[in-house]
């Protein structure tokens, strides 16, 4: 039976993922999974999208954005990969999925929007450089008041502070991480052999967690800590998104091969000049403590002729005779004196 093909449209990738999005991530997967035939629109204009949001699967004039709907319509369609589980398995995915959306989501969303040090290392430039103008000017910052919304709605209080608040989602979503964990154990999926919506949902959560350039945090430093999740995100990553990671690969041999010819360029193009400095360097020492010595009286220039030279050889030679000649006159009165003295 031929299928007429679905357009999902989400948020175009970075990092070496498929896209940057945790509900996108999650929906991509799953078409993976479940082998949908599905034409991947992506994009950073938040105009393709009713409510400026993504993922949008559109399928015969129906459209849908929220992630559980766009789950529950491939289930219907035959095209979900959760057909194969058992009636606990299915409950398993209900509840596990809602405790991602209850305790993990919230700390997510104080990571990328609440946190300063990410928005404005990560999240806003990311957001601003994706999405054209003007949406850029105005949309990153509506993201982050709904996120702030969101997350003090269900976890903040009139009597509870920011820090606190900080505190508890980030303590919730740490319990979650190693639930999680526990849960997976040694198995290849969360399930045995084959992958689900759960697992879908948890690498959507947790993949751009892992790749993307984050400032140092807690939430990472205990995902990090919780190998089989890093494995299970590693693997879905590989096998079903091989050429966004050969990709990345390549993208990153790139870059540091131009890294390597750029320094080796401005060392060449430093040489020169490192060696142009040290000549003046030594010049100017030379050329200092020649002055020095001139100042001194250590160096005289004398500038003669022949015939100066001439003159002070015959001055100095009358000069000589004549001290010659007083020494002698003093040695005769000196000795016409001792004579009368004996006399």
């Amino acid at each position: 039976m031929a299928y007429e093909k679905i357009k999902l449209t989400v948020w175009r990738g970075d990092w070496g993922l498929p896209s940057v999005d945790p509900h996108c991530l999650a929906v991509l997967a799953y078409c993976k999974f479940s082998g949908v035939p599905v034409e991947v629109i992506k994009t950073g204009n938040p105009w393709y999208s009713p409510s400026g949001n993504f993922p949008v699967l559109q399928y015969k004039g129906e459209s849908y954005t929220k992630v559980s709907d766009i789950f529950n319509f491939l289930r219907k369609e035959n095209w979900g990969s959760d057909h194969e589980l058992s009636c606990k398995q299915s409950a398993d995915v209900l509840a596990f999925s809602a405790m991602l959306e209850e305790r993990l989501l919230p700390a997510l969303l104080h990571l990328w929007w609440m946190d300063d040090k990410t928005f404005i290392d990560v999240t806003r430039p990311w957001y601003a450089s994706a999405i054209p103008f003007p949406f850029s000017l105005f949309h990153p910052r509506r993201k982050q008041k709904k996120a702030e919304l969101r997350v003090l709605l269900t976890k903040g209080g009139d009597y509870i502070t920011d820090a606190e608040t900080e505190a508890k989602v980030y303590k919730e979503a740490k319990e979650c991480l190693n639930l999680l964990s526990y849960k997976l154990g040694d198995k290849p999926y969360m399930f045995g052999r084959l992958p689900s919506s759960l697992d879908a949902l948890i690498f959507g959560y947790l993949t751009p967690l892992l790749k993307a350039p984050l400032p140092s945090n807690q939430l990472q430093t205990h995902l990090l800590q919780c190998e089989n999740l890093c494995r299970l995100c590693n693997d879905i990553l590989t096998v079903f998104f091989p050429a966004e990671v050969r990709e990345s690969n390549e993208s990153k041999k790139q870059n540091d091969e131009a890294k390597k010819k750029d320094g080796t360029k401005s060392d060449l193009a430093e040489f020169p000049h490192r060696r142009r400095n040290i000549f003046l360097a030594v010049l100017f020492v030379v050329a200092a403590m020649t002055g020095f010595a001139f100042a001194h009286g250590l160096i005289q220039i004398t500038i003669s002729d022949d015939d100066s030279s001439m003159t002070v050889k015959q001055s100095i030679a009358s000069k000589s005779e004549g001290r010659e000649l007083r020494s002698q006159k003093h040695q005769d009165i000196l000795e016409e004196s001792t004579g009368a003295g004996e006399d």
